[in-house]
């Protein structure tokens, strides 16, 4: 992103949350531009409306940067969105439904680490503090 989309860019995320850049931006700026200096300016503000829908704060770089990473296709699920697709894999299992799909590697490997019985919330946290773990 060049200096003048990251301009252009802070500029309108700050006007989507009805705020005002700062009189003197030029370190919100840099810290933007440190955070987000290798994302497309339009997959940035595309993050940015996606955020919009949902969010009722200002949304920091970092929250833009992640918003678009989960749109790559390499990118892995959040440790939620794992153990929302770990709950249907198991139930497909458990009904004989489950037909091999694109599970992402990283899921794969927590699967054969935690095996597909678990549902408790005490389950959950075990299942998100392997897949954080796993590589």
């Amino acid at each position: 992103m060049t200096k003048e989309e990251l301009i252009t860019t802070v500029e309108i995320v700050y006007a989507m949350w009805n705020k005002e850049v700062p009189h003197n931006p030029s370190t919100l700026y840099e810290a933007w531009g440190r955070i987000l200096k290798d994302c497309p300016k339009d997959s940035i503000l595309k993050a940015a409306e996606k955020l919009s829908l949902t969010e009722t704060f200002l949304p920091t770089p970092g929250n833009l940067k992640a918003t678009y990473m989960r749109t790559l296709p390499d990118t892995p699920p959040t440790a939620a969105q794992a153990w929302n697709e770990y709950c249907h894999i198991r139930d497909q299992v458990n009904s004989g439904t489950h037909t091999t799909n694109n599970i992402h590697p990283r899921l794969q490997a927590t699967i054969k680490q935690v095996g597909l019985n678990l549902s408790t919330n005490d389950d959950r946290r075990h299942f998100t503090e392997t897949y954080n773990t796993t590589q």
